[in-house]
């Protein structure tokens, strides 16, 4: 649910966007134990947020999008959500991974909450993280004097040119992480009400490749099969 628009901060705001990384495999593997993993990682992250004085604009799935009055703010809260999900007793021993961007600019409100191209670029940076990582925006991180390390330019979805990209360093989060991805699920798309979860996209485009190799291949063995016997045809005449 949208929040009342008079509770969202205006002007110069700055956006964070999360999702659980594989969040799919960690569903079938919890099976009945899933919708309270759920609610105990949206409430874990709810409180981080209120906390620093944010508020959640949208929440769907295990996607969740909260606004900032200011970077520090913002940066305070990604902290303690992230330490909030590390301390935290999951069950049968999973870990529960959140992947967290946040972006400060000037997004319009309306309606629906947030639109504009910030609040693309905040959700396409949370697709490029992994589980545990929390990435900045080369305007967040001035704003919030935050510690980073700077993981240099990435392309990202559906985005013209390249951005500057960085990991926020605190106590108590992770530091060595893979490479980002460039491309993948955005929890954007997760919060208009679809399940994109990143490694289940990207086994089926391996599935959809290996289907269109194995139909080239068939079509190559017909024609030749086709040519060889025309040929025996005309040798036989």
């Amino acid at each position: 649910m949208v929040p009342d628009m008079r509770e969202l901060p205006t002007g110069t705001v700055t956006l964070l966007f999360s999702d659980i990384e594989g969040s799919t495999g960690l569903l079938k593997r919890l099976e009945d134990g899933w919708p309270a993993v759920l609610d105990r990682q949206r409430a874990l992250l709810r409180g981080a947020v209120e906390s620093a004085d944010g508020v959640v604009v949208d929440c769907q799935g295990d996607a969740m999008f909260a606004a900032f009055g200011s970077a520090r703010a913002g940066v305070d809260a990604a902290i303690a959500a992230q330490t909030g999900l590390a301390r935290e007793s999951w069950p049968d021993g999973e870990a529960v991974r959140v992947r967290m961007a946040l972006h400060t600019g000037e997004p319009k409100a309306g309606d629906d909450g947030y639109t504009g191209i910030d609040v693309v670029r905040a959700a396409r940076l949370c697709a490029a993280g992994h589980g545990g990582q929390v990435l900045l925006t080369e305007p967040t991180r001035l704003l919030s004097a935050a510690e980073t390390i700077d993981l240099g330019a990435a392309r990202l979805r559906d985005l013209d040119g390249t951005e500057q990209v960085y990991q926020l360093v605190a106590a108590g989060l992770a530091r060595e992480f893979p490479p980002l991805r460039s491309t993948g699920a955005s929890p954007l798309d997760d919060l208009s009400g679809g399940d994109h979860d990143f490694d289940d996209r990207i086994e089926r485009a391996q599935q959809e490749l290996e289907r269109r190799i194995q139909d080239h291949v068939a079509g190559s063995i017909e024609k030749a099969l086709g040519a060889s016997f025309g040929k025996r045809s005309r040798d036989k005449s």
